[in-house]
């Protein structure tokens, strides 16, 4: 049994190297395609459209790109940003519509007449009062409440001062939204990783199978890079294997890991017991019969 989960110890050892690999490899793809920021811009644009349905999509698109440039979303260098909190994309919108953003113009003035009307018609006529209002209820609390996390104290102030359809229609959509655009996000990149799982284990001809036979050997890559048919499904098991992603096959290495000593004390209690019994058990003892030599007359016989 020892011998056995040493060849899944190998094995998911290898598991996870590739992996791990496969993993960064994913991640530079999905960077450079921005798979991320344009599935928060599809998300912003829902959320737009369910504050406003009348908006167009045109202006919906520019507002939200204005809002992912904000030098507080965007990342380093001015690229656009990856990821908003509620209360934050709630400022933004209000800071564009009273056209007080940080940094210089975001928003051109048709897409900013158009963020205005949306607002007013959700209540907020004046959207640079409403936002001066927050800030200053903001710092109130934050000197009654300092125990408060800063997103709390910022969305109580927000659900104070601008209590009207615009807050409410936001603030009941953008969970929900977020959460589809997460979901969306990992089933891309899921697929990615897979598609690049399987030409990683066909460039190195990664068969499971072989792996499981050499998994003590350390025998990563074929001897011969000769292709074969017979070597598909273990590269395609590999494949799927890989997909599964470096976290999961280093928990587990670890509960592998974990496991062998207690199956290595468990194999050597096993070997002294079966010692002992063999010592305790000894020689069949030699019984003596007398009266079998010496005297002749004992035996009946006569000389």
């Amino acid at each position: 049994m020892l011998h056995s989960l040493d060849i899944l110890i190998g094995f998911a050892s290898i598991m996870l190297l590739v992996s791990a690999a496969v993993t960064v490899m994913t991640q530079a793809v999905t960077g450079a395609l921005g798979w991320r920021g344009r599935n928060l811009v599809r998300g912003l644009v829902t959320i737009l459209n369910q504050v406003d349905p009348k908006i167009t999509a045109f202006c919906a698109r520019q507002i939200v790109l204005a809002v992912v440039r904000h030098p507080l979303i965007a990342r380093a260098e001015g690229k656009p940003g990856t990821v908003i909190q509620r209360e934050e994309l709630t400022r933004i919108l209000l800071e564009l519509a009273a056209a007080q953003e940080p940094g210089g113009k975001l928003l051109d003035e048709y897409a900013r007449a158009t963020l205005k009307r949306t607002l007013e018609t959700n209540g907020i006529a004046d959207a640079g009062q409403v936002l001066a209002n927050i800030h200053l209820l903001g710092l109130k609390l934050e000197a009654l409440r300092p125990e408060c996390p800063a997103a709390v104290r910022h969305g109580m102030a927000i659900a104070t001062e601008a209590p009207g359809q615009f807050t409410a229609r936001l603030h009941a959509c953008f969970d929900e939204t977020m959460d589809r655009v997460t979901q969306r996000f990992a089933r891309h990149t899921h697929a990615m990783a897979a598609g690049i799982a399987l030409i990683v284990a066909a460039g190195l001809q990664l068969d499971a199978f072989d792996l499981l036979r050499h998994a003590n050997t350390s025998v990563l890559v074929p001897e011969n890079w000769e292709w074969s048919w017979a070597k598909l499904p273990g590269i395609g098991l590999s494949a799927i294997l890989l997909s599964l992603g470096a976290p999961f096959w280093y928990n587990a290495l670890k509960d592998l890991l974990g496991l062998r000593p207690l199956l290595a004390r468990k194999e050597q209690t096993n070997r002294e017991q079966r010692q002992s019994a063999q010592n305790s058990a000894g020689t069949p003892a030699t019984i003596q019969l007398t009266g079998e030599k010496g005297d002749l007359a004992s035996t009946g016989a006569v000389g």
